[in-house]
């Protein structure tokens, strides 16, 4: 199946408008609806998320960490 990628706004009586140069009449398409708010959102978490973890390995030898932890495990 063939990808295609455009912006749009849906009109106040709930139709789309799809650019000229597809050529979808008499096809079967499948539309995915994104809403913009849920992606801000997401991205605002993941801000969160990064502000309060980042550094938090800061310091640790990880390598060293795996090492006791797999030969700990294996005894």
């Amino acid at each position: 199946m063939e990808a295609h990628k455009f912006r749009t706004k849906v009109s106040e009586n709930g139709t789309i408008i799809i650019p000229d140069n597809f050529d979808v009449k008499n096809k079967e398409v499948e539309v995915i609806i994104l809403n913009p708010a849920s992606q801000n959102k997401t991205k605002k978490s993941m801000k969160i998320f990064l502000g309060k973890f980042s550094g938090v390995l800061e310091g640790i030898d990880s390598d060293k960490a795996k090492y006791d932890y797999l030969m700990e495990k294996h005894k």
